[in-house]
């Protein structure tokens, strides 16, 4: 079977008391048999009332799985190769390829011995310092290779992927540990290695198994490989107990879900049932049980992974259980973070736990992989836009800050500030290296890029589609009565700000297009076929256009962007220091300076001594836009397409690690000058948390 003969539907057939089935359609169609629909025949009206009401769908959404859950999701993740990139979207994603991600054998022996036949640790030896990291790294690799070999549509990617998993599923059985094939259930010495009561993350083996699980359900997405969904079912239904983990092993909830949505396993039901309604020890250390209520304000910091992972899966817990605190908990955790330690460049202090929003604060690689999963995942059960403008935030501005341009070397950490190597500031782990120890970061980063890209378009259960995170790409998917539909996106996004969707549907065909309206964007505009249409967005952040759509109809959407200037302090120092950001839609912008053959030397005449000058509200006239073409291949050049003019005073400004920025506004009394500010992705030595002018700092 060619290996690009990718999953692109899911059609469903069940009713009450008959048997579904499943087919897969692609270049070559197949047709599995279903299973019975016992989850259905079960179902009470206590059940359905739970669930949160729904709006009238069609009697055969395109892309329902074969079993749900109490409540659905607001929208349907598209299976992984069904949008493409384009453009510089495409150029970034093949940088990515031909560096880490096509090639992580090379970089480490450790991704060699992921999951590998005769790499099997037992014991002790299944805990990361002493020899099971290849787990947790496999996991987080396998994952972004299998996703960008689908975007790519790329037969070398989606080989390497297969023969990877092929290792597992071809070994897995009945007494597998999840994913762990050389270990049995039934051996308590197994047991207890894998529960790691005595780790200092407790519970560390059935974590990597969930990232296993999630790279293995995105597989499985985007080939139809029956041998990796009997994985799966085998994992999660073989009563190893992972359903009462409480630490770590959180990362099982999301795999085993899908598991269940497709198979319908009632032991694996039985297991996601027991995790949502046991109540265990939230003050046990990294426990995950504190995220299945609302914050409060004196809750302690957590790690940052930890703290994605665990949110995401009690925001399962109410699609599982049609209970709506589960997510409006989570919804309230990640409020907490964005008002207390969100970085400007999107994603919050996570080094490695959370804390207040800092210039010297760091921001783990893994926790811009994490986040962005956090809120794609958010963003589906919810369909709130205001998770497609954190993505984008994220994803445009800390996503290439973690990588070389050549997509050779990343950075352990980032932080908003950069101005020397290993000096300011001073950890070692800010440095582009080709790895960096634990070898986590380097394995998650290649997941960065493909999430974004097939996250971009989403399903609704009223057969439409919903453009949810902006760029250039391609989409192909069911619409409407099932007809294929394709939708290219002709765009420089966010370097520029008008986007052009020209439809294309196989035959004419009525479906809702919705479209996400960015909440920084104050007078949208939005045509069809030339037409202006009212473009003012729900209470979600889309607008919706259902009609007819025939060949060659063009959405047009004109995203005027402005220039938005932050205040904020910096509480790490005492007393707080006063700083300011400037945006422009959804990039963040910095003072970059230049380095000279390698992301670790800055230019001997660079210079970040400055304050900005500009003023709230009215920054829009002190900072002027200069636009540029795009360069024929993008890797986020220093010599941006996009610029800012801003204006600044000089002053004696030695920052140090204990004083990352002055602790009171700066006397307007130095020279004036107009710094020339570009995206802080295309930066490696950077301020993007100025100092202020006391001007500045007293107008609102």
């Amino acid at each position: 079977m060619h290996l690009r003969a990718i999953l692109t539907t899911v059609y469903v057939k069940i009713t009450k008391n008959t048997i579904g089935f499943i087919t897969f359609r692609n270049h070559h169609s197949r047709i599995f048999p279903g299973l019975s629909v016992f989850a259905l025949a079960a179902a009470s009206s206590s059940l359905l009332a739970a669930a949160e009401a729904l709006a009238p769908q069609p009697a055969h959404a395109n892309y329902a799985r074969p079993f749900e859950a109490q409540a659905q999701p607001a929208l349907i993740p598209l299976p992984p190769g069904a949008v493409q990139p384009a453009g510089w979207l495409r150029d970034w994603c093949l940088t990515a390829k031909n560096g880490y991600t096509g090639h992580m054998d090379e970089v480490d022996p450790a991704f060699k011995q992921a999951w590998a036949a005769d790499y099997k640790m037992t014991g002790d030896k299944l805990y990361w310092p002493n020899g099971g990291w290849p787990y947790e790294g496999g996991g987080y690799w396998f994952d972004g290779l299998a996703r960008l070999g689908f975007v790519l549509h790329d037969d070398s990617l989606i080989t390497q992927a297969k023969s990877r998993f092929d290792c597992i599923s071809g070994n897995m059985n009945a007494n597998s540990i999840l994913f762990q094939w050389w270990l049995n259930k039934d051996n308590p010495e197994d047991l207890k290695a894998t529960a790691g009561a005595n780790y200092g993350e407790p519970e560390w083996p059935i974590w990597s198994s969930g990232l296993l699980g999630r790279a293995l359900a995105g597989y499985y997405a985007g080939s139809g490989d029956p041998q990796a969904l009997r994985a799966l079912e085998t994992a999660y239904s073989n009563g190893t107990g992972w359903p009462t983990m409480e630490g770590w092993g959180i990362s099982n909830i999301w795999p085993a879900y899908q598991t269940y949505l497709w198979t319908g396993n009632q032991k694996i039901a039985q297991a996601l049932t027991n995790f949502f309604n046991i109540i265990g020890d939230e003050h046990k250390r990294q426990s995950s049980q504190r995220y299945r209520q609302m914050p409060n304000d004196h809750e302690g910091a957590d790690h940052g992974v930890h703290f994605c992972e665990s949110t995401a899966a009690w925001s399962l817990g109410y699609l599982w259980t049609g209970r709506r605190e589960f997510l409006d908990a989570t919804l309230g955790w990640y409020r907490i973070v964005e008002r207390d330690c969100m970085q400007p460049h999107g994603v919050p202090v996570f080094d490695e736990a959370y804390g207040p929003t800092g210039a010297f604060r760091a921001t783990e690689t893994c926790d811009v992989a994490a986040y962005m999963w956090s809120q794609s995942l958010l963003l589906s059960i919810s369909g709130e836009g205001a998770m497609g403008d954190r993505i984008e935030r994220a994803f445009f501005n800390a996503g290439p800050a973690t990588v070389s341009r050549d997509f050779k070397q990343h950075v352990y950490f980032q932080t908003p500030n950069r101005m020397a190597d290993k000096s300011l500031p001073a950890a070692g782990q800010n440095t582009f290296q080709v790895k960096h120890q634990p070898l986590c970061c380097t394995a998650a980063l290649n997941r960065i890029t493909p999430n974004y890209v097939m996250h971009m378009w989403m399903a609704t259960y009223d057969n439409g589609l919903a453009a949810v995170q902006y760029g250039p790409c391609q989409v192909s998917a069911l619409a409407g009565d099932g007809g294929r539909v394709q939708i290219d996106c002709q765009t420089d996004y966010p370097f520029n700000e008008s986007i052009e969707m020209i439809i294309k549907p196989a035959k004419p065909s009525t479906f809702p297009l919705l479209l996400r309206i960015p909440a920084w964007c104050k007078r949208p505009v939005v045509s069809v076929n030339g037409s202006a249409i009212d473009a003012v967005a729900d209470a979600k952040g889309f607008v919706r256009i259902h009609r007819k759509w025939n060949t060659g109809d063009t959405v047009h959407l004109h995203f005027p962007m402005t220039v938005q200037v932050a205040n904020g302090s910096d509480k790490n120092l005492k007393p707080a220091a006063p700083y300011a950001t400037v945006s422009y839609g959804p990039l963040l912008f910095a003072l970059g300076m230049p380095d000279t053959g390698d992301p670790n030397t800055p230019a001997s005449t660079s210079r970040w001594n400055y304050a900005l000058s500009v003023v709230g509200e009215l920054a829009g006239k002190d900072i002027t836009v200069e636009r540029n073409s795009m360069p024929a291949k993008w890797d986020w050049p220093l010599e941006s397409p996009l610029k800012l003019h801003a204006k600044a005073v000089s002053f004696d400004w030695k920052p140090t690690n204990q004083a990352a920025l002055p602790t009171s506004p700066v006397p307007a009394t130095g020279e004036a000058v107009k710094l020339t500010l570009i995206p802080y992705g295309c930066t490696k030595f950077r301020v993007s948390m100025f100092p202020v002018t006391e001007q500045a700092a007293h107008l609102p």
